[in-house]
């Protein structure tokens, strides 16, 4: 007899023997417990799933309450507009004139009830200069490069229609 060479149906005491004789593999035990293993891995995954979901759905609710002024979309409106005052012409006549115009209007408006002309009222309180920057006929700029009329602009024309307003 060769050695390492076993007569046909005699099985080696060697690592193999613990997998043929005791083992779940091929067995009703083995496919139950590789169910379970696999039942245990989709849990986990789902669950990470569900999780990450709810930290995305947490964060992204609004740090204001919903009821208040900066949860409004007019604020943020208003929020935006100042960002670009400080631009070129360009976001002076795209971003700031339109939102400016309409608070102009709506504090001429609340100034003269009855129906007046709220332009003239406008044009009256703010001067020629100021109102130029105002004027929803002035064509607009498309200049990216030169700059706007500025913040401080943007301060002079709402303290004048907030003076009037008093």
């Amino acid at each position: 007899m060769n050695p390492g060479v076993l007569p046909l149906g005699q099985v080696s005491p060697g690592p193999a023997a613990p997998l043929g004789a005791s083992s779940l593999v091929g067995s009703v035990d083995g496919l139950v417990v590789m169910g379970s293993g696999a039942l245990l891995v989709i849990v986990v995954v789902i669950g990470a799933n569900l999780w990450l979901r709810w930290q995305r759905i947490r964060a992204a609710r609004p740090r204001t309450e919903p009821n208040t002024v900066e949860a409004s979309a007019a604020y943020r409106r208003y929020l935006v507009a100042a960002a670009w005052a400080g631009g070129s012409t360009r976001n002076w006549d795209h971003s700031v004139r339109p939102v400016l115009a309409e608070l102009v209007d709506l504090a001429m408006a609340e100034r003269h009830p009855a129906g007046g002309d709220t332009r003239a009222a406008a044009r009256e309180v703010l001067g020629p200069e100021l109102w130029a920057l105002v004027d929803r006929d002035v064509p607009r700029s498309e200049d990216r490069s030169t700059p706007g009329a500025g913040r401080e602009a943007l301060l002079r024309i709402l303290e004048r229609v907030e003076k009037q307003s008093d």
